[in-house]
């Protein structure tokens, strides 16, 4: 009885432990600092495309661009430093404003009229693998297709 008593104290004792961590581990999935420009496509084939920067501080870190929803091509493409500094200095984008640009986005897909240049800066958004991802991203990709035959 005393090994059952010790292992199921020392059982209780590490799920504890593990669920003392979590907050430390959930905390610590937060958001890179993402600018995203949406602007019309500069191909005749897409309608618009989507240009993700990671930044780190003021600088970028790495950017890519996507015409579809599923492929990501690794570009340099130069941004004014203005922007950059809005977005790494400056307030994040939040998602009420993310999803009004989607409804307006969508309204303009369907009425055929160009896509507007527009600037997302998201940073610090909590639990981001967990579900906030998908909730800031797909809203912007919306309008996007799926995927292609050629990228």
């Amino acid at each position: 009885m005393v090994g059952f008593k010790k292992s199921t104290v020392l059982g209780l004792a590490s799920l504890m432990g593990v669920a003392a961590m979590a907050p430390v581990a959930s905390a610590q999935d937060i958001s890179p600092t993402l600018l995203i420009e949406t602007a019309p496509s500069d191909s005749a084939d897409y309608r618009r495309m989507v240009h993700v920067k990671y930044l780190q501080g003021n600088r970028i870190q790495r950017s890519f661009v996507a015409y579809n929803r599923t492929e990501f091509k690794r570009v340099d493409r130069q941004i004014s430093q203005e922007v950059i500094d809005n977005c790494a200095n400056g307030a994040a984008t939040s998602l009420s404003e993310i999803r009004r640009f989607a409804r307006d986005e969508m309204g303009r897909f369907k009425a055929k009229r160009s896509p507007e240049t527009r600037y997302f800066c998201i940073k610090n958004v909590r639990n981001w693998t967990g579900q906030n991802r998908d909730k800031y991203l797909d809203p912007i990709f919306e309008t996007l297709p799926y995927s292609v035959q050629a990228f």
